[in-house]
């Protein structure tokens, strides 16, 4: 039996008071909040919604095939604009068998959770369908027969069907979800909502890499490519490094999270009265204080551990003037509480530098020729500047574009490869990733005249410093 004809109906009228105005145009995840829920809607496969709006509806969304229907008087609530898109659905001829209701603010709605949704049969003793979360009390989406016309026309104020579900249990099928789906009332809301994708995000590419791996689980991932992390502390044409010198004052102590083994810890030390370098590796800091001794450094104080679990080891907070993380926190999970730490660590504001594609993203064009599957990306720069502005901080962004990095010889390059695709040496995945390297070497530019390899599409890549303060 085919599934019901279902057409989505999104309310996204509210003017969006309690959180300032605007919520459905903030940005999540990369893109507004509404336009979360329509991208949804059109990949569950219903690509036409009835979208209720006031005027011509929240500006920069791409509307797909919607069509916007405008509430005249959006104040009388959220059942007004329930009502007017209920009337509007079912006088298409013919009218669709079921309506999907879905609220504009949701941008944590799933997909699959649509396609169940959708794919439910018909059953006019049960005419409602509605969600239960394992994780919240939410109950969006709603899916209504024509049977439950009267309980659409009975709601009032913003409580739309709410009253309904409490009042007739008997007319209710509940279908399970994991997770949760909550709405975005209020500034705080965004920021748990961007802190719950970019997890998500992390989670995914962590699931991928434990279904496919061929390696063990090492206690220290970056132990032998420690080398590719030292530099000069004295070197000059380093634009980041450069930005980085340009903040930092010489009564000022820093604190370096993620500080391996001090490509900008030994540098910020000459300039500055002190870093305190933490790292979760023990080859990276290691590699580290044998630079200390080769570059006669002597204020800096390495801390072995995972922040923001060894913040209480260093000292009362704050414990530096500034923070700074360099090409960290691609892989952290719970990144609310990471930037938490790290913001009440430093009392004069937080420095990032960070890419638009994590670095590890130069070894995703390889995943199809070893996997047969395409990598899941871990966020970076743009879901960082969502994060923060969710946040309610304004970041200061310098740009800085140079010179894509090289790995030294082929065989680093491999070695590089073999640890993003997690293949063990000699292995027929480990043979296919050879195969795909050769094939790469013989484009042109990517094996340079000194022997060294550029894994970049592009000879170039942006970095960005990034400047906060959260009081």
């Amino acid at each position: 039996m085919p599934p019901p004809r279902v057409r989505a109906v999104v309310l996204a009228a509210g003017a969006g008071s309690r959180f300032g105005g605007r919520k459905l145009e903030a940005r999540v995840g990369g893109k507004a909040v509404l336009q979360h829920v329509l991208d949804v809607l059109a990949e569950a496969g219903l690509a036409d919604p009835l979208v209720v709006v006031a005027g011509d509806g929240p500006a920069g969304i791409d509307w797909r095939d919607a069509d916007r229907v405008p509430n005249p008087d959006p104040s009388r609530g959220l059942s007004s604009s329930l009502q007017l898109g209920w009337s509007w659905a079912m006088a298409r001829v013919p009218p669709p068998e079921a309506v999907l209701l879905v609220l504009g603010d949701q941008p944590l709605l799933r997909a699959d959770t649509v396609r169940r949704m959708v794919a439910e049969p018909l059953d006019s003793a049960r005419p409602l369908i509605a969600t239960r979360y394992t994780d919240t009390a939410a109950r969006n989406p709603v899916r209504i027969e024509p049977e439950a016309d009267e309980l659409v026309a009975g709601g009032y104020g913003d409580m739309g069907l709410a009253p309904s579900l409490s009042e007739h249990p008997e007319l209710i099928r509940f279908l399970a979800a994991d997770g949760g789906n909550p709405d975005i009332d209020r500034q705080a809301d965004l920021a748990a909502v961007a802190g719950a994708m970019w997890a998500d995000r992390v989670r995914g590419n962590a699931a991928q890499v434990a279904r496919v791996r061929e390696t063990s689980d090492d206690d220290d991932h970056y132990g032998p490519v420690t080398q590719l992390f030292r530099d000069d502390p004295r070197r000059a044409g380093d634009e980041v490094l450069e930005a980085l010198l340009r903040i930092a004052r010489p009564e000022q102590r820093w604190l370096d999270v993620g500080a391996g083994a001090g490509r900008f810890a030994m540098p910020l030390a000459l300039a500055t009265r002190e870093v305190i370098a933490v790292d979760p590796s023990t080859a990276m800091l290691d590699a580290l204080r044998a630079g200390l001794v080769e570059y006669s450094i002597g204020n800096v104080r390495a801390v072995e551990g995972r922040w923001p679990a060894v913040a209480s080891r260093i000292g009362r907070m704050p414990v530096a003037d500034h923070a700074l993380v360099a090409q960290v926190g691609y892989d952290v999970e719970d990144i609310g509480p990471f930037l938490d730490a790290l913001e009440a660590a430093a009392s004069q504001g937080c420095v990032a530098v960070m890419r638009e594609r994590s670095p590890a993203a130069a070894a995703e064009t390889f995943w199809p020729a070893v996997h047969g599957e395409r990598r899941v990306s871990l966020p970076a720069l743009p879901d960082l500047l969502d994060l923060l502005a969710a946040r309610g901080t304004s970041p200061e962004i310098e740009w800085i574009e140079h010179t894509a990095r090289t790995m030294p010889s082929r065989d680093a390059a491999l070695g590089f490869l073999r640890r993003q695709t997690w293949v063990v040496p000699g292995s027929a995945k480990d043979l296919g990733l050879q195969s795909a390297l050769d094939d790469l070497l013989g484009q042109p530019g990517r094996l340079l005249a000194n022997g060294s390899v550029r894994l970049s599409p592009d000879p170039t890549v942006r970095d960005a410093v990034v400047r906060w303060h959260r009081s």
